[in-house]
């Protein structure tokens, strides 16, 4: 965004998510510094890198609050996904067809267990190997 108003967001949310997970001054730069080696000011990093920071505080264990009353939906590539679980479970490949043994598979695949928080990538990957995994039993049907 031309404008700065990601920027400007994502530094706001950086220093929600180093209040609410208790960093210290000196953790917090760690974090940054782990991210994007030579920097320690979150101030410094481009938007890619701004965004790299968050991800690496959703993986530390950050969730940003949801506004009274607000949901967050699950994008199209997660429902995509769900289905090709369910159709594994169905054909006894899957033993448990529940959201939270899916959020697992995709914690395996990805690092990342919020089916929310799914970039477009990492959904693909999940999907891919969905796939593959019901091609593999379908193949084993035939066989």
């Amino acid at each position: 965004m031309a404008d700065g108003s990601y920027r400007r967001k994502a530094l706001a949310k950086i220093h929600i998510a180093k209040k609410e997970l208790g960093l210290s001054d000196d953790e917090y730069r760690d974090v940054i510094r782990s991210v994007v080696p030579g920097k320690d000011s979150a101030a410094d990093l481009s938007d890619p890198q701004l965004h790299d920071l968050l991800n690496r505080l959703h993986e530390i264990g950050w969730r940003p609050r949801l506004r009274r009353g607000a949901s967050r939906p699950l994008p199209p590539t997660v429902w995509k996904a769900r289905s090709l679980w369910l159709e594994l479970h169905d054909m006894g490949a899957v033993r448990n067809p529940g959201w939270t043994s899916m959020a697992r598979f995709c914690k395996r695949m990805t690092g990342t267990q919020d089916l929310r928080m799914l970039d477009n990538h990492q959904a693909m990957v999940v999907i891919e190997a969905l796939k593959d995994w019901l091609h593999r039993e379908q193949e084993k049907k035939r066989a």
